[in-house]
């Protein structure tokens, strides 16, 4: 005997069993089950969670009482396009987490991102530092610190040590230790918020950073610092970073005997120009510009005079492509984007000199992408 259900299309017997209280779960349904995750004001995302929000999922439930709510920081995006982040770090999750600073901690799994470390850039970088691995970099090898790094690995620096004159408190940037030899993207923003608080020249900072705030009395622990307390140049602690910065480095001196730890010297910086491997071209750069001296001698006929009519220099965004008598002596992909209007070359003896304006002010840690 027919009934009124038979004569159902099955989209109205679904939503006729859905009425009666059933649960009908449609191929549909369970590809969005996979795909929307909720957001932390409670909206939903038909994209995967960054980091980021998952860290911020992971805070207090909006019900808890304010003062268990956590403790406020901040992340930096290394694109400029994308705003500041806010995100709170749960007081239950600090106190398991333990006593003092444990930012690094937490943020720790965000740098564990599965990127290969530059086996030539870490070499580079180790026979610059020998100290850091006892005097013999071959001790150190790139696995070995991809190895101690899969699990994310966490270098502090101080804008600002807690002090007197700062109600003993400090602020610090969280970044991945590294990040320069994963080859992420420079951090302009927290550049300039190192060079803000007196560092000068500025820090380079690869990828995207995290800055916190720490209390030292009456022991070591994390308090707020919002977005607004990082955007607003004016705000007390960035004004008075400078001051204190310089005074905490002549009581060091005072200590130590010592001038203090720089910053390691960047590839062509302080008029020192860093020669290719191959010694066919040296290179210079600024916050501005790049400045490439090609030996042109050394690629063509020996004997040979160079003929400037012969030479072709081509600025693409990216690339410096030069060419002599139609072959292609150097093709540069570089590190970063150029102003293609801003590039020049001249002929300086058989010294082929290319000046080359950079897209955006930075300090380059290499020439090469």
């Amino acid at each position: 005997m027919s009934t009124e259900n038979d004569k159902m299309t099955p989209e109205e017997r679904e939503q006729w069993l859905r009425d009666r209280g059933v649960k009908v779960e449609t191929p549909n349904d369970r590809r969005n089950a996979e795909s929307v995750l909720s957001g932390t004001d409670g909206a939903t995302t038909t994209r995967p969670q960054t980091i980021v929000e998952q860290i911020q999922s992971l805070s207090i439930n909006k019900e808890s009482s304010p003062s268990d709510e956590g403790i406020k920081f901040v992340m930096i995006p290394h694109d400029t396009s994308k705003p500041l982040v806010q995100i709170v770090l749960p007081k239950r999750l600090a106190d398991v987490l333990g006593a003092g600073d444990v930012i690094p901690t937490y943020v720790k799994s965000y740098f564990s991102d599965g990127k290969s470390i530059d086996n030539s850039l870490f070499k580079e970088q180790a026979a610059k530092q020998q100290h850091l691995v006892g005097g013999d970099p071959e001790k150190l090898t790139s696995q070995a610190i991809a190895n101690a790094t899969a699990d994310g690995s966490v270098e502090t620096f101080p804008l600002v040590r807690p002090s007197s004159t700062n109600k003993n408190q400090g602020v610090y940037i969280y970044l991945d230790e590294v990040g320069l030899l994963k080859h992420l993207p420079n951090n302009q923003r927290a550049s300039k918020l190192a060079l803000q608080c007196g560092y000068n020249p500025a820090p380079n900072f690869y990828g995207d950073i995290f800055v916190g705030r720490v209390s030292s009395v009456p022991n070591l622990r994390n308090i707020d610092i919002e977005t607004k307390d990082i955007i607003d140049t004016s705000s007390e602690w960035m004004v008075r970073a400078p001051q204190e910065n310089v005074a905490w480095q002549q009581m060091l001196n005072e200590v130590t005997g010592r001038q203090g730890d720089s910053q390691p010297s960047v590839a062509g910086t302080d008029g020192v120009a860093a020669e290719s491997t191959d010694g066919f071209y040296s290179w210079l750069q600024n916050d501005e510009e790049i400045e490439i001296t090609v030996s042109l001698t050394k690629k063509i006929e020996e004997g040979s005079t160079v003929n400037k009519s012969l030479i072709k220099v081509s600025f693409q965004m990216q690339t410096i492509i030069v060419k002599y008598s139609g072959e292609t002596l150097l093709e540069l992909k570089l590190y970063s984007k150029l102003d293609v209007d801003g590039c020049t070359w001249t002929l300086d003896n058989d010294n082929l000199v290319v000046t080359a304006e950079k897209a955006s002010e930075e300090t380059w840690p290499r020439l090469e992408l």
